[in-house]
């Protein structure tokens, strides 16, 4: 529990951290939506919309069912 309390210190202590985690989670959340909706994968749809995990589970998804990282591009 101690490494959830000292996690629990950091973010009160800077507030821009967790608005950038909070950023991070919801475009993770809206591009796998957007995905799993046009994709038909409605199990996916529904697990994503569910489960907010820090975006664990939509870069599962991103990874592993769509083309998302495939096109992505580091060097535009």
């Amino acid at each position: 529990m101690e490494i959830f309390e000292q996690f629990a210190m950091m973010l009160e202590s800077n507030p821009l951290l967790l608005l950038v985690i909070s950023i991070w989670e919801a475009l993770c959340t809206l591009i796998a939506l957007w995905f799993s909706g046009r994709n038909d994968h409605k199990g996916w749809f529904i697990a994503c919309g569910l489960l907010q995990l820090f975006g664990i589970v939509e870069i599962i998804y991103l990874a592993t069912k769509t083309s998302f990282f495939k096109d992505f591009k580091f060097n535009a």
